[in-house]
């Protein structure tokens, strides 16, 4: 895999190409591929999650990726409150761990669930907590590290006399000790009137000289003992490299509570910051009226708006901690009648086992302002600034000015409680005029800033975003004395070059200049997203898809490979797009290993803050490439080849025995080929005509029986249907003669449309009251998902995105009071839900349903997609076993041999049968059991 494409990324706006990428799986390869590296000259940038906004994970030279192994709990003392980690481990991951002695790692940023702590501390990170907790730079007690000429060296706090011994060291560390130590001597003064107002809990402004000078001996007597850890925090890789961290660790709070205060401007809100911190909140947190409407169009994030009263402009999450509940209710009732008073017209209580919504909501915020449709995005030029609280209001109407004087609109969002709100105007980064304002609005926002004596990076660091303003914040003086500290540390300058310290335009390396130069005919109407470039260009590289918890993506949860999260696809997109002959681009080896390992699954389409479908792009790749006329033979006879399996399972056991036949197929041999069910359906169906004749008058309910509830499992499409008549429907079976999902993700999207389009005949007759269904979910959610933009415009002959699941069906039937009773039934059942359902449907409308049967104990498995999906399994057998035993195979193994296990996808229900040797029903199987027994 050529990684350089990959690797020129992070979450700003810039692209550069690395010349080589390294990723080290042990320390000592780390310290031997660094050392070759600075010994050839090589310039050197180490990469974590890949989550930065102003450019620092991307470099011209080596580029190193700690986050893959590098990533292990070294050394774990809980008495202490003490750990010690390598770079490249995830703090969320961290915090699962630390979870079990109630402690935790308190900085928490927004992108916790994919950025690593080498990261976190090269860019001293802070999170919404940090009016309590402060930042990164003041958890962390020693760092391992390697120098600028290979050696390594242990920072960490020194009395007077191990300070004196590590100056009389002839070392580069020892170089490093006494040089800096007489610079501070020498320039305290100036470092100290340069730096922004002390008040500011979050200054990244070049390198922390100032908090050396100002709280550590031997600069103030009182002051902490000496430690050169402070200046690595927020270097970002640029004064030597991070091998290890000894963190320290605080206690979880005891209560806490939130109060989400809403106002009908951000001026209102922001007025009330100053005096709400003399309330001492743990947190207040900023956001605004468009990143609110954002949420409120992604999947995931609707759920979590329930707290929401009408439209406000700007809310104030407030979250109150104390030792006591009876303290905290009291406080808590306080402010939120002051906060009434002072205006907010909403400040409702959020109950404790809500917050998390509240959090995750606000923590979506960029990745959903990026996923809005228009080529205008929120982008990140003037969004890190902090300034002192008491001049909030101030610095918000100088912004609203100079944001006039563009004619731009911005979005506000951000940690209020320490003066830092980001601001990010909406740009076109594309279009020559908005390149100009982009760089015309850096500068002058650099200026305000200095007027408001605040720190131009807060959190997200300088970078070579901010890195040209620099001598402009501090003046030559400072300047010049941290190019001097710079040399001390790395006299090369190999280590991160281009980043703090640059006069570089920051008009130079956009990834936006890369645009495409032949435009596709496409398969999908990509006009929803504007273009099939612009639904490419969604991801904005925060890397929500390299979280090791939720559904998303599962080939990268069990390989760590960045090529196979949705970020690592969408680069590899994006530069094939933009090729002069993109179709030959979308067929280079790299793309196709990539999409390759792609399930399909959905989870990105609604755990992707900007909603990325790579599903969809996949499949739009594999129709411009055109499946070759064997394959498309073949796939448009699914229907016969099904039948005549199903009518001639010798001959099938047969044609699976020959090697030949699954080689020439690209099937493993290990996975076996499922047969096909014995019954024929459509015969049986018309066995039940005096069944049928009997229900002539009752409610339709139209049932699209796909291809696999046909021959595959025919007795799922048997349940269905009996059940439906139990139930008391007139039931009308439509025999899908194709699988529209297997033609989309094959790329034959025309014969797709087809299918759908003789579909949409066939229900000619459904009147307004009719229930339309489908059986396998993925089958099911097309009609919801791809067909509106497969289908002719006039194919609307009804609205077939209201197509529903068999399990939506019965939940109506629940609401309207016409679910029967069902008789007790004590049993455990493991329950695992398709994919697809999790993404685009109601995965919890399968739990609704079951607890319609008394004494069913129901063990809802924590699963994303089963690892089957469709051929993957067949293809990709070892890595579809390592998805399953996630999560889905250790669930089943728990299960008793009477127990029942339902599955709601075909896929799904063969990986059970394969891997776990059990067999799994659909739900409508239970279902006509169930109703069964009622007799």
């Amino acid at each position: 895999m050529k990684k350089e494409l990959l690797y020129s990324t992070d979450a700003s706006v810039f692209e550069i190409y690395p010349q080589d990428v390294s990723v080290p799986k042990t320390h000592d390869a780390l310290l031997e591929q660094l050392q070759e590296a600075l010994r050839v000259g090589e310039a050197i940038t180490l990469r974590g999650g890949g989550t930065s906004l102003a450019g620092q994970a991307i470099g011209q030279g080596r580029l190193v990726d700690v986050s893959k192994h590098l990533n292990e709990l070294i050394e774990y003392r809980p008495s202490q409150q003490r750990v010690k980690v390598q770079p490249g481990l995830v703090v969320d991951e961290l915090n699962q761990r630390l979870a079990f002695d109630n402690l935790f790692f308190p900085v928490d940023i927004s992108t916790a669930s994919r950025a690593t702590l080498g990261g976190m501390i090269a860019n001293n990170a802070a999170g919404a907590h940090s009016v309590y907790y402060g930042t990164t730079r003041d958890w962390v007690a020693s760092l391992e590290v390697v120098l600028a000429d290979g050696s390594q060296a242990c920072f960490e706090s020194l009395d007077a006399t191990a300070l004196n011994q590590k100056m009389t060291l002839q070392t580069l560390e020892g170089e490093i000790y006494r040089q800096v130590i007489s610079l501070v001597k020498m320039h305290r003064k100036a470092i100290l009137q340069a730096s922004p107002d002390t008040s500011l809990i979050r200054r990244n402004t070049g390198y922390a000289l100032d908090v050396l000078a100002r709280d550590y001996q031997p600069f103030n007597p009182e002051g902490k003992p000496f430690n050169l850890t402070p200046i690595i925090c927020g270097s970002e890789g640029t004064l030597c490299v991070i091998t290890s961290a000894t963190l320290k660790l605080s206690a979880k709070p005891t209560h806490s509570q939130l109060i989400c205060a809403h106002f009908e401007s951000i001026e209102q809100a922001l007025s009330l910051i100053e005096p709400l911190l003399a309330m001492k909140p743990a947190a207040v947190e900023l956001i605004d009226q468009v990143t609110l409407a954002c949420t409120a169009r992604n999947a995931e994030q609707a759920a979590n708006r329930f707290w929401l009263e009408g439209k406000p402009a700007a809310v104030l999450v407030i979250e109150l901690y104390a030792s006591s509940a009876e303290g905290l209710k009291k406080q808590a009732k306080h402010i939120q009648a002051w906060l009434l008073r002072q205006g907010a017209y909403a400040a409702p209580m959020i109950a404790s086992h809500q917050a998390n919504k509240v959090w995750a909501l606000r923590k979506a915020g960029l990745g959903l302002l990026m996923g809005k449709r228009t080529r205008k995005k929120a982008v990140a030029v003037i969004e890190d600034a902090a300034v002192p609280v008491s001049k909030l209001c101030d610095f918000y109407r100088a912004v609203q000015v100079l944001l006039a004087e563009h004619q731009l609109r911005a979005v506000f969002y951000g940690h209020a409680s320490v003066g830092l709100i980001h601001i990010r105007p909406e740009l076109d980064l594309a279009e020559p005029h908005d390149r100009q304002v982009f760089g015309e609005l850096a500068q002058a926002f650099s200026r305000l800033v200095k007027q408001f004596n605040g720190a131009l990076s807060g959190e997200h660091g300088d970078g070579r975003l901010r890195a040209p303003f620099l001598r402009q914040q501090v003046g030559e003086e400072v300047y010049l004395i941290w190019q001097q500290l710079k040399a001390i540390f790395d006299p090369t300058h190999q280590l991160n070059p281009g980043v703090i310290l640059s006069d570089a335009s920051i008009l130079e390396g956009l990834r936006a200049e890369r645009q495409p130069i032949q435009k596709l005919a496409t398969g999908f109407d990509w006009r929803s997203d504007i273009s099939l470039m612009d639904a490419v260009e969604k991801c904005n590289g925060a890397a929500a898809c390299r979280k090791t918890t939720g559904n998303m993506c599962p080939s990268y949860q069990v390989t760590r490979e960045e090529a196979y999260s949705t970020r690592g696809r969408s680069n590899l997109l994006r530069w094939a797009l933009t090729e002069p002959d993109p179709v030959n681009a979308l067929g280079m080896p790299q793309l196709q290993e990539a999409l390759s390992h792609c399930l399909a699954c959905k989870a990105c389409k609604s755990e992707c803050p900007a909603s990325v479908d790579m599903a969809r792009l996949k499949a739009e790749v594999a129709y411009q490439l055109k499946p070759s006329k064997t394959r498309r033979f073949l796939l448009n006879q699914q229907e016969k080849v099904m039948f005549w399996a199903q009518q001639n399972p010798k001959a099938l056991s047969w044609v699976q025995k020959i090697g030949l036949s699954r080689k020439a197929l690209g099937l493993d041999e290990r996975r076996p080929i499922p047969k096909m069910g014995a019954l024929n359906l459509q015969a049986w169906w018309v066995s039940q005509a005096q069944s049928i004749a009997n229900v002539a008058n009752q409610q339709k309910v139209w049932v699209l029986v796909d291809l696999y509830s046909q021959y595959q499992e025919p007795q799922v499409g048997r349940a269905t249907l009996q059940s439906l008549m139990k139930l008391g429907f007139d039931v009308r079976p439509v025999f899908m003669k194709a699988s529209p999902r297997l033609l989309i993700s094959q790329g034959l999207l025309l014969e797709a449309s087809a299918e759908l389009v003789r579909i949409i005949h066939a229900l000619s007759n459904v009147a307004l009251d009719d229930y339309i269904i489908g059986i396998e979910p993925s089958e099911t959610l097309t009609w919801r998902d791809e067909a509106k933009d497969l289908l002719p415009k006039k194919a609307n002959a009804f609205d077939y995105a209201h197509v529903m699941l068999y399990e939506e069906l019965l939940i109506d039937l629940i609401k309207q009071q016409r679910f029967p009773t069902i008789n007790t039934v004590e049993k455990t059942l493991w329950l695992h839900v398709h994919c697809h359902q999790k993404s685009l449907a109601k995965p919890e409308d399968v739990n609704k349903i079951l607890a319609q049967v008394p004494g069913l104990v129901v063990n809802t498995i924590k699963s994303g997609c089963c690892g089957m999906a469709g051929d993957f399994g067949y293809k990709h057998y070892d890595m579809s076993v390592n998805i399953a035993q996630q999560a889905l195979l250790p669930a089943i193994e728990q299960a008793s041999e009477d127990d029942w296990v339902v599955a709601t996808g075909v896929s799904c229900r063969q990986q059970i049968a394969d891997l776990a040797d059990r067999s799994a029903m659909h739900l409508a199987e239970l279902i006509d059991l169930l109703l069964s027994s009622n007799k």
